[in-house]
């Protein structure tokens, strides 16, 4: 019995880049820590603390761009060295192109490297099955206020259904 082969085309990669607006102090605080081992500092070197985050997701680095999402989940400082966070968030759309889509992105940010990246695992709407990765760098950082711009650049392979 002879079978075809079918020739192999490799799938086209989609590139999304927004920016994470994350306050970690203030009133308005975009990241704040929730809980923490008893006795020692809550921190994002500090093992065991966990934070909350709801990131504004924007265009461009400008925090009064168009706002297209919220950056929402959980952080854990994961290593005892320090320097390891674990991610857990979801990507949350508003804009008209993909309202009411997410991306969940999930994995380990080495926050002493330039460039950190985590898996994209799932994604809901326009996002259904969604698999790819996503780096994190960050673009601007003020230490006065910990106010912090993070270029988020997604990678995706197209979705399998």
């Amino acid at each position: 019995m002879l079978m075809p082969l079918a020739k192999a085309q490799s799938p086209r990669e989609t590139t999304i880049v927004l920016y994470l607006q994350d306050l970690a102090s203030g009133p308005n605080a975009t990241v704040v820590p929730i809980t923490g081992i008893q006795g020692k500092p809550q921190s994002f070197t500090s093992f065991g603390t966990i934070f909350a985050v709801d990131d504004i997701i924007t265009e461009t680095p400008d925090k009064v761009s168009a706002q297209i999402g919220r950056a929402q989940g959980i952080l854990v400082a994961s290593s005892l060295s320090g320097s390891n966070i674990h991610v857990s968030m979801s990507l949350a759309f508003t804009n008209v192109e993909y309202n009411g889509s997410s991306l969940e992105i999930q994995g380990i940010s080495r926050q002493f490297e330039r460039y950190k990246e985590v898996s994209v695992v799932s994604g809901t709407g326009s996002f259904r099955y969604a698999r790819g990765y996503a780096t994190l760098e960050t673009v601007f950082y003020d230490n006065k206020t910990s106010y912090s711009i993070i270029r988020c650049t997604i990678r995706l392979l197209p979705n399998s259904q």
